[in-house]
């Protein structure tokens, strides 16, 4: 396991940007390019230091507290590959859970309704601690999202996500200048 030391003589780390650089020369390495790639598989960046590769949020993680997380870190804004110390929490598999985007499959457009057919079409649920909480029947999509936001923002508190990360809450408000 790679020490604080070892990780700040090997690199530096922009907690602001969340990006690393290499202090030192290597193989296909010099100072000041920047360190680690996108893993395809898992969307998460890795960087190698010493034969031995390491999810760059961690190494984030140890850089700037000198302990190797705990548990498991969730990036807040639901980007993979935005390591900026600001973005990262220590959470547990289930708080990470709650921090999904709204899955491909989900036909209402929001985030835990599904239609179905009847007076009150728009059903609101969600998970919790792997049990459902069935949030109820509405007759528009407009009550049940609200519904379910309120009820999601109650249960979830900090972790609690409606379907959208990063930019995609940034293009939905008009504090966003260009």
């Amino acid at each position: 396991m790679i020490t604080q030391k070892r990780l700040r003589e090997a690199l530096r780390y922009s907690p602001v940007v969340g990006v690393f650089e290499w202090r030192i020369t290597g193989r296909r390495i010099r100072p000041g390019f920047l360190a680690g790639g996108v893993c395809r598989r898992s969307g998460y960046v890795k960087i190698t230091v010493d034969g031995k590769t390491y999810p760059a949020h961690h190494l984030a993680w140890l850089y700037m507290t000198g302990q190797w997380p705990e548990h498991e870190l969730d990036h807040k804004d639901g980007d993979k590959s935005n390591n900026a110390f600001n973005n990262l929490r220590p959470a547990s598999d289930f708080q990470q859970s709650q921090n999904r985007r709204i899955p491909q499959s989900n036909r209402s457009g929001v985030k835990g309704i599904s239609v179905r057919p009847g007076k009150n079409p728009y059903y609101a649920r969600f998970e919790h601690e792997g049990k459902v909480i069935n949030v109820g029947r509405f007759p528009t999509l407009d009550e049940a999202k609200e519904a379910i936001e309120a009820a999601r923002e109650r249960v979830h508190g900090e972790f609690a996500n409606h379907g959208l990360h990063g930019y995609e809450q940034e293009e939905l408000t008009d504090d966003f200048a260009y």
